[in-house]
């Protein structure tokens, strides 16, 4: 959690510098935020919507260029809308 959460500004900050820098660049920022947001996706519901509130960023692009962001938040939201599972462990 603590180095998605030190590392997520530095994302958003190259993301928003990458249109200066070329394709290569793109591309990496891309992977880099795919896997950010599969870490996040696996993260407690309260902590996910947390960072993902600070991800909003990526959507300044057009919904075709951040399909993570969209796959990220659908699971969110299917992982939130499920009732709590009981504790087996009792």
């Amino acid at each position: 959690m603590k180095l998605v959460r030190d590392w997520l500004p530095v994302l958003i900050v190259c993301k928003e510098r990458v249109s200066l820098m070329g394709s290569n660049a793109m591309s990496l920022s891309l992977e880099l935020e795919d896997i950010f947001l599969r870490i996040i996706s696996t993260l407690p519901i309260s902590d996910a919507q947390d960072l993902l509130q600070q991800c909003l960023s990526f959507s300044t692009r057009n919904i075709d260029d951040c399909p993570y962001l969209v796959t990220t938040f659908t699971t969110w939201f299917r992982r939130a809308s499920r009732p709590p599972r009981p504790d087996l462990r009792e």
